[in-house]
């Protein structure tokens, strides 16, 4: 059995530049899935819009009737 040193080739693997491409190529990936799985839309606040309260009616004076729309006959 003939003995094999692993050292120069797994160096020899590792310094490729095709292994490195793949693996560059790899972390970007599992990052962006990573994000696209995490994104999560921040809700805006509803805002309620303040309502002016209607002026009040004029005050009557003694003696003035109630001018229109009367249901009197």
């Amino acid at each position: 059995m003939e003995k094999i040193d692993f050292v120069p080739l797994v160096l020899a693997v590792i310094k490729d530049w095709r292994v490195i491409f793949i693996t560059v190529l790899m972390i970007l990936f599992v990052a962006i899935g990573n994000y696209v799985q995490n994104y999560v839309k921040k809700v805006k606040p509803i805002k309620k819009k303040r309502v002016a309260p209607p002026p009040p009616p004029p005050k009557k004076e003694e003696g003035e009737e109630e001018e229109g729309g009367g249901d009197e006959e």
